[in-house]
């Protein structure tokens, strides 16, 4: 079960990005040569900009969701609140392992020492970035089954919270990725260091809040026993 989770999580990387492009394309309808051009050029203009900070996190988290949704609730196996947070997580593992690679072997070859800075950007804090927001969203997926009267408001607060981290992270990283950027009027500038550690506080505070939520599921009885007289949620 957990092997074929983290295959549905790897599929989903894939398919994340030709959403995304997609999104990406209707935000700007030009031409599609001159899309794929900007995209390889990577041209700091606002479609690109709306599509990493918004788009990006708006998709993958309802891909990795959706795994779960629909390849673990109905599961025989699935009976504990704790096993939805886990799931998500190994979901995001598969998922971020993918996608790591497809954006790296995406353009040109890099030196070393970019492939050193490429890879702890990607593999260890963006890796870390899928599984604890899929944690924090799996949390409140465990609450929405124990109380389905509250159902959508619970996974209305789980979205946002995953969404909102995953946006947040992606655009700290946008100006890592740049020698620094200015906003505004004033030309207040915000150099990819001090970026690069409000994304590790960002990234800290996600895993507090992952591990007190744990604590939480962990105390929660079975699943089943909250489901029993809802069997239409199952349906």
């Amino acid at each position: 079960m957990v092997i074929k989770i983290f295959l549905w999580g790897m599929l989903m990387g894939p398919l994340a990005i030709l959403l995304e492009l997609l999104l990406k394309w209707l935000l700007n309808p030009m031409d599609l040569a001159s899309f794929f051009d900007t995209l390889r050029q990577n041209s700091r203009n606002i479609y690109l900009f709306i599509g990493i900070v918004f788009v990006a996190p708006i998709v993958e988290e309802s891909l990795k969701y959706a795994v779960v949704r629909f390849r673990v609730l109905k599961h025989p196996e699935f009976d504990e609140p704790l096993d939805i947070m886990l799931y998500m997580i190994i979901t995001a593992l598969g998922f971020a392992a993918v996608e790591n690679l497809l954006l790296i072997f995406q353009s040109p070859l890099p030196g070393f020492g970019q492939v050193i800075s490429l890879a702890a950007l990607r593999f260890i804090s963006a890796t870390f970035l899928h599984a604890l927001a899929s944690g924090l969203l799996g949390y409140w997926l465990a609450r929405s089954l124990a109380d389905p009267a509250k159902k959508f408001q619970y996974l209305a607060r789980g979205f946002s919270l995953a969404i909102f981290f995953h946006a947040g992270y992606n655009y700290l990283t946008w100006i890592i990725s740049d020698s620094q950027i200015c906003l505004g009027a004033q030309g207040i500038c915000f150099s990819s260091a001090v970026a690069a550690v409000m994304a590790f506080i960002l990234l800290s505070l996600m895993a507090l809040a992952v591990s007190f939520d744990f604590s939480i599921l962990k105390k929660m009885h079975s699943v089943c026993r909250f489901c029993r007289p809802r069997p239409s949620f199952w349906a």
